[in-house]
């Protein structure tokens, strides 16, 4: 503005326009960071939610996501989208969804633990500083749009919900016990298999399974390892005696366990 101009003290000149931008330029505010489904703490190579104020221009509107990535045609994902981009400790983070006031990012490859640093770029102005915990493992099971079943299927990959759960094209049923399920998460570390930073192409087993428990019961695992970038498949025997119903699952990984709550329905 002219107002903005003229307290620069040189009206009319490039310098003055430059200071009237970077104000009126709307600042990145990160406000909470957290692995998707998870708690608090985040792990390397981990989904993570980042929320916020003016964290993508106005004009991707409800949001973007990065199907359309050029760098997805050499095998690499991408580190910016529409010009935003993301740091962790310093290191490049791979941008899949963007929003002014959230982004969805994957973590890059980081050994490090304890406190590190979040910043956001939305292609004009980097936000402050936002400090989150890293750690070896922020196991965290991902949840249908309900916020409360997990994503799961059955072993013949038809959905594992419960039946009234309404997604256009697609039928839910709930698990029966016995049965061996897949159940979805992150942030469940690294695999047996040495990853390329930044490659579009992540598989392999977990060194060791996770304990996972249903209704409070120990379940067997069957087996558990990355099979995408960043996300983990669990494949686990409902117990015998699991109840009708909702019952809770809640997996443990590296002395970390995923957040209450996450559900799977259960008809005997």
């Amino acid at each position: 503005s002219s107002d903005l101009i003229t307290a620069a003290g040189a009206t009319g000149s490039a310098a003055a326009v430059s200071v009237a931008l970077v104000v009126q330029t709307p600042q990145p505010a990160i406000t909470g960071v957290s692995v998707s489904g998870g708690g608090a703490d985040i792990a390397q190579n981990a989904w993570v939610s980042i929320y916020g104020v003016n964290l993508a221009p106005a004009n991707v509107g409800a949001g973007l996501t990065w199907s359309s990535a050029p760098s997805f045609a050499f095998g690499e994902m991408p580190t910016q989208l529409q010009g935003v981009s993301v740091t962790v400790n310093g290191k490049p983070a791979y941008i899949y969804f963007i929003s002014p006031a959230q982004v969805n990012v994957l973590t890059p490859l980081d050994s490090t633990t304890g406190p590190v640093t979040v910043e956001v770029n939305n292609g004009i102005t980097t936000s402050a500083a936002f400090t989150a915990n890293l750690q070896a493992a922020a196991p965290g099971l991902l949840r249908f749009g309900d916020g409360i079943h997990i994503a799961a299927e059955h072993a013949d990959y038809i959905l594992l919900g419960p039946a009234s759960m309404s997604v256009p094209g697609y039928t839910f049923t709930p698990a029966t016990p016995g049965e061996t399920i897949l159940l979805f998460g992150d942030g469940f570390g690294l695999p047996v298999t040495t990853l390329t930073a930044g490659s579009d192409v992540q598989l392999g087993a977990l060194p060791t399974w996770p304990q996972v428990t249903i209704g409070g019961t120990a379940a067997d695992v069957q087996w558990a390892g990355l099979i995408s970038p960043g996300l983990y498949q669990i494949n686990v025997v409902v117990p015998p005696n699991a109840a009708s119903g909702d019952d809770q699952v809640i997996a443990t990984y590296a002395g970390a366990s995923s957040p209450t709550g996450a559900m799977i329905p259960v008809s005997q």
